[in-house]
């Protein structure tokens, strides 16, 4: 945790299909409830993809102190490869479908008690990933899940609700890709055989399940998932431990830490719940920290 100056001066740009809609109501809500603490506030709704992204990137030569995220996931990911500087302190207000950053960090999700934490200026920092030149705060999937979110992409149409990704996922189970892919740290090991990657810097997945324990995202490190698990039915035995918060390392699921990883073997993989194209992909950890508004009582000591 550290604390900043508090902000004069912020940019909120938000999703306006978010939760069905409700960010044309909640931004202007956030905005006041800034105002009334002193701080100016200006909203940008999004009209396209990529939209929030060249926002954030005019930003940076305007006289703000920070651009907040309203919407879910991918918005907040939009907004971080927009910036031309990504440790510029950054804000999230959840309203998407999963919000896994908000979870993972406690952050409000009322327009008031976001407005107090923004206002106050503490900060959380945050290593950022990168995947084949794309940032990311969450994580990268290749094989199943990666398989899930490609299919979803396909399909999607509208506001994107949990409901939507029951279809998706059960299309993957039915046809059951079988990937096969290596592997190689930044130490050089290299692992080959598995089913599925998944490099997270967070444990919660999806809102809903728990990865293994001793992923902490305030350590710096790429927390990388190798199963082996070839059946729908371990598969969703893995699913079911997860979502009870029971997931461990075992000869299925084998799990590193590093700095770097790549993954090779043809499969598609997803960026932060966003499909990102197809294997190989090669992760590092940035230098530079992303900086997160976020309540001083649950951050940690970086």
């Amino acid at each position: 945790m550290k604390q900043s100056p508090p902000p004069r001066r912020v940019l909120l740009i938000a999703n306006p299909i978010s939760g069905g809609g409700r960010a044309r109501t909640l931004a202007p809500r956030l905005a006041a409830a800034l105002v009334q603490r002193g701080v100016a506030a200006e909203v940008h709704f999004t009209s396209a993809a990529g939209d929030g992204a060249a926002r954030a990137r005019a930003a940076a030569i305007e006289a703000w102190d920070g651009v907040v995220a309203m919407g879910g996931d991918g918005t907040v990911n939009e907004l971080l490869n927009g910036m031309p500087d990504p440790g510029r302190s950054l804000g999230v207000f959840p309203i998407g479908t999963a919000n896994v950053l908000a979870k993972e960090l406690r952050l409000p999700h009322r327009p008031d008690a976001a407005a107090a934490t923004i206002a106050a200026g503490h900060q959380r920092s945050l290593a950022i990933g990168e995947c084949n030149g794309r940032r990311f705060l969450l994580f990268v999937g290749a094989g199943i899940d990666g398989s899930v979110v490609q299919r979803l992409a396909a399909v999607r149409s509208g506001t994107l609700g949990k409901h939507k990704w029951l279809g998706p996922i059960l299309h993957t189970v039915w046809h059951w890709p079988r990937h096969s892919l290596a592997v190689t740290f930044a130490d050089g090991t290299r692992l080959e055989g598995l089913r599925s990657v998944l490099a997270t810097r967070v444990r919660n997945y999806g809102g809903v399940m728990q990865l293994t324990p001793g992923i902490d995202p305030d350590d710096g490190f790429l927390h990388v998932l190798c199963f082996r698990a070839a059946s729908r039915t371990r598969w969703v035995w893995m699913g079911a431990r997860a979502m009870l918060g029971r997931l461990r390392p075992g000869p299925l699921l084998e799990v590193r830490a590093t700095t770097a990883v790549r993954i090779e073997g043809s499969a598609p993989f997803q960026i932060d719940g966003d499909h990102g194209g197809s294997c190989p992909a090669d992760l590092r950890v940035l230098p530079v920290r992303a900086s997160i508004w976020a309540p001083a009582a649950h951050a940690r000591r970086q």
